[in-house]
Formats: C-alpha cells, structure tokens, sequence
C-alpha cells in the first residue's frame, strides 16, 4: 500500500524490531534517514533479520518488561515515535501458555506506558494490536467500531494492551495510536499458514495437509503494506482511535493454498483438509479499510504477487527452503 506522503520521522524506539514486521519497519525506517534503536528479546526475533542495517542501528538484547533497562533506552534516546512490536503473536502459543501470552502483550505494554510516565517522556506511540480482539463477529466487513469479543487467550491480551494505551493516554497524556492487524506475511515469516504451507510442500510436493475445511477466510496482507500502515499511523493516527490494518480483501484457505501451487509451478497436488483448527482460531474476517484510506493509504499488493515474492525468498534458503 502506498502512503500519499512520507512520514517524518527523526528518532524511533522500536520494540520487537528483530522479529518479522520490527525488521521489515527498521528496514523502511533507516531508508528515509530516521535514527532507530530495537529492543529485542531475541526470544522469537532474529538479530539475522536486521543484517543489512546491522550498522545503521542500534540494537539493544532486553525484555520490554525489563523496567530498568527499558527506562535507560528511554531516557538515552528519547524517541520522537515509539512502535511498540514486542509481543508474543502466536493464537496457538497463547492457548498452550495464557498467563505468558497476557505477561509479553498486556503487562508489556503497560511497563512501557509507566516508564513513559514517569520519565516526563510522551512520544507518539504506535500499539501493534490484533484482529483477534474481534473474536468471530457475525456481520462483515468487520469495522473498528464493532464490539471486542476475543475468542483467544491472545485476542485478550490484545484488548487488555488497547484498553491500557487508552487508560493511559486519557489519565496520563501519552498519544498511543491503536494498529490492529490482520493476517501479515512475506519475506522472513517465521510462521503462520503461509509459511506453513511452504514448507510442507517443500517437503512433500504431492501433498498439502490443510487445517480445519479450507473455507476460512482471511484478509492476508503482504508485509511491506503492513509496515507502510504503521508508519502512517505514526505520521497521521489520532491517539486514542484504533485503525485496521488489512488488505481488505479475503480469501478462503484454499484458494491461497491454490494459487501458491500455482506459483510454485507443482503438478497434481492432493490437499487434505484435518477437518478441525486450533483453539481460539476465527473461521471468517472480511475486514473494512475505510478509517485507514482515509488517512491516505493506497492499493497494496495483490496476494499473488506477495506470494510470488515469498516464494522466492523461501527458496532462496533465507526461509529454510533449498
């Protein structure tokens, strides 16, 4: 997706900027010149992904839950925008482990609001938050006004991170913009059914196993539209408003299990459905971009031309793929 005009950004604090969308967001960043600091866990990001900025960067090994070291970044770098990225962001991880799940998203997020607070420090802070808050709503396209009714462990602590940045905006005066996303992938995705999919076929490419009956549908969108909706949000967002930040466009499972046959040109694939998903996973989003596009966001790119892009890099080994 494309932004109708750059983001100005001097100085960025960016949590979680090892993982997938950090490292894609640092990437954009350092290309327009702003001067980047990612605090990582290193727990599910990889300092690897930020290879090519390596030098451009500094890059701090801590937990955002780590009051001290976090309040020391802060009063060292004293960011002009904070994105807040560090979070577990696994549906399945959160079922397996709740308390974890709620520890890394909600108290996260409220370490990070407090440390802001009490050094006198309010950049504008933009919340990586989650589709999964919806839950499985019962009319479409799902719009930022609808009720929050998660269904997960991790559409909870979501919610909880949301109602926290809101909290501490409306009592404490710090701008937190709300981004909830849907369904990200691309280059240097570590999981998640793109990725999946990938990988399976690598491995067997006459059989692709499929969770659940392949007509869920999902607005899947491509990485580099995902971070541009960010730093729109950044340079545009009204604290306080959450936005959608999607394709707005869905698709069935199977049809994304179609076309990345397709791409990757295999002949005579058998799918087989397992008939059930995990837990806490919705079976249809068809979500609205209205509030988004307002704010200027263009087309993104098409599903198959991210999946092309995907699989190459996949093959290229970076994905794991030969």
């Amino acid at each position: 997706m494309t932004i109708s005009a750059a983001t100005d950004i001097g100085t960025a604090l960016i949590t979680g900027g090892c993982g997938f969308l950090g490292s894609h967001l640092v990437e954009g960043l350092v290309a327009d010149g702003a001067a980047v600091t990612v605090l990582d866990n290193l727990n599910g990001g990889r300092q690897a992904n930020l290879t090519a900025v390596a030098d451009r960067i500094k890059l701090v090994e801590g937990d955002v839950r780590d009051r001290d070291a976090l309040g020391d970044i802060l009063a060292e770098v004293r960011p002009d925008v904070v994105y807040h990225l560090a979070a577990n962001a696994s549906v399945p991880g959160s079922v397996d482990d709740p308390l974890q799940d709620f520890e890394a998203n909600a108290v996260g997020t409220c370490v990070l609001l407090e440390t802001l607070r009490k050094l006198g420090v309010t950049p504008k802070v933009v919340l990586a938050s989650s589709g999964a808050i919806y839950g499985q709503p019962d009319r479409f396209p799902i719009s930022e006004d609808f009720p929050p009714a998660p269904i997960s462990p991790y559409g909870v602590s979501k919610l909880c991170a949301e109602h926290v940045a809101r909290i501490y905006l409306e009592v404490f005066g710090i701008p937190t913009v709300i981004a909830r996303i849907f369904n990200s992938y691309g280059p240097r995705v570590p999981r998640y059914i793109v990725f999946d999919f990938l990988r399976k076929l690598e491995r067997d490419p006459t059989r692709l196993e499929i969770l659940g009956d392949g007509k869920q549908q999902r607005d899947f969108t491509y990485v580099a539209d995902t971070v541009a909706g960010l730093r729109l949000l950044a340079d545009r967002g009204a604290p306080g408003e959450a936005y959608n930040i999607s394709s707005g466009q869905n698709h069935s499972v199977t049809e994304l299990a179609t076309m990345l046959v397709d791409i990757l040109g295999l002949q005579n694939v058998e799918f087989h459905y397992t008939g059930a998903s995990w837990a806490g996973d919705a079976q249809y989003w068809k979500v609205d971009v209205t509030k988004l596009k307002a704010l200027g966001m263009g087309e993104g790119v098409s599903l198959e031309e991210g999946l092309r892009r995907t699989a190459e890099w996949f093959r290229s080994g970076d994905g794991g793929g030969s």
